[in-house]
């Protein structure tokens, strides 16, 4: 089949399906794995996996990457919030702890466990945006809040994606291969924030040669050309200081923001990104996931396998609302408000499922465990937007708290005192 023809009938049934879901308010990606799924190895054995595409999945792996980077705002890190870094902490390490016991119980080595523990650890911030702007709470104080707590778990899970993925297929996690990869992490950290000051200094006057010079360039789309260096050129240091391009694209990406390159150029090139990534990328990724999907039972029955993918998805979903609870309790959040938040971080949606192909196409996982990552990425995607509607339908206050005194009560919690964040 040419490549023209595959790209064809995957963008075609891809972009059918995942509308088709989008009018069912269910994320588009489950309907185009599902595409991926039906038409690979695991039912009809139409498309099999090939060099073709995993060229376009890595491309597209970056410019997902690189997309989520744009997005994600350095200034939200310092601004706001103890509260908010010690939520993300407990909802990120339960979840994390949790996956590698899962894993190290089902006979899984420690690496194959830390890897399981990571694809836990995730949140797909898009997924509960979805949701919240859905129900016209996506500007309120707990909205506000849950976007907040997403990013510092993003930030605690990219430091963990950058400690399992540097590890090859034949070696170990010891302490020694950790702390040199932490080492070499903290070294890009470093380097990463020292650019940040450097655009700031002085009143941010390189910021304005950058924006300056990229208004006077007149080649068409020329702005995006110049910022996707940029993501490239990052992506390649993480991978020469052996933490990954994928870490590299990120924060490559998470610097672009308008105050290096201006509103509209920002505006313009986040669009483009968007663009490029969603409408003719991601889908084909998502296809190639789904193609992979090929469960290798090897010595396992078909009814063990059922019953491990059940474990973790209920040890996923479990782990993250209760980790995020307790850590929203303990920052002095009212309980409704903590049941909700804890469900609104549980999907792990788009992240989950790019480290997971990451991490098969590196050997650190075999394709049964991928299998099961891919279950857990899809159901809890599906999941987190049907509980944490039900949720915030039943207790409409946990959205208008910008309304109530912090002090107060809220409705069908007694005189509970607290607030969100």
């Amino acid at each position: 089949m040419s490549i023209i023809l595959l790209i064809l009938l995957i963008l075609g049934l891809s972009r059918l399906v995942g509308e088709l879901m989008e009018r069912f308010r269910q994320p588009a990606l489950v309907g185009e794995i599902t595409v991926g799924i039906v038409l690979g190895p695991a039912v009809l054995a139409f498309i099999s996996p090939s060099v073709e595409l995993e060229v376009l999945a890595e491309v597209a792996t970056f410019f997902i990457v690189f997309a989520a980077g744009i997005e994600f705002s350095l200034d939200q890190v310092k601004t706001r919030y103890f509260n908010a870094i010690l939520t993300a902490f407990m909802a990120n390490n339960v979840a994390f702890f949790s996956g590698f016991t899962v894993g190290m119980l089902f006979g899984y080595s420690p690496k194959v466990s830390f890897f399981i523990g990571t694809v836990f650890s995730l949140t797909a911030l898009p997924v509960a945006l979805r949701v919240l702007s859905d129900l016209k709470m996506d500007k309120t104080e707990f909205g506000r809040s849950v976007i907040t707590i997403a990013i510092f778990d993003d930030l605690f899970s990219m430091f963990l994606i950058a400690l399992v993925l540097p590890l090859s297929a034949s070696q170990d996690i010891t302490f020694r291969t950790l702390f040199d990869i932490s080492v070499k992490l903290a070294v890009f950290m470093a380097m990463i924030f020292a650019i940040r000051w450097f655009f700031r200094w002085r009143n941010e006057r390189a910021a304005q040669y950058m924006m300056h010079y990229l208004r006077k360039l007149r080649s068409r789309e020329a702005e995006f050309a110049v910022l996707l260096l940029m993501g490239l050129s990052f992506g390649l240091l993480g991978e020469y200081l052996g933490i990954t391009w994928i870490i590299g694209a990120f924060y490559g990406g998470a610097l672009i923001g308008e105050n290096l390159v201006g509103e509209r150029v920002y505006r313009k090139v986040n669009v483009i990104s968007n663009s490029i990534t969603y409408g003719l990328l991601a889908p084909i990724f998502f296809v190639y996931i789904g193609i992979n999907f090929d469960v290798d039972l090897g010595r396992m029955s078909l009814p063990t396998f059922l019953m491990i993918s059940v474990a973790f998805v209920a040890v996923a979903f479990l782990s993250k609302t209760v980790g995020a609870y307790i850590g929203a309790r303990l920052a002095g959040v009212r309980r409704r408000s903590a049941e909700a938040i804890g469900l609104a971080l549980n999907s792990r949606g788009l992240m989950g499922l790019v480290i997971a192909g990451f991490g098969m196409e590196l050997g650190i996982i075999s394709k049964t465990v991928f299998s099961l990552l891919v279950i857990v990425c899809m159901v809890t995607t599906l999941m987190t937007p049907f509980f944490l509607k039900r949720a915030l339908s039943a207790h409409p206050e946990v959205g208008c708290l910008e309304e109530k005194h912090a002090g107060e009560g809220s409705a069908g919690s007694g005189n509970e005192k607290g607030h969100i964040l």
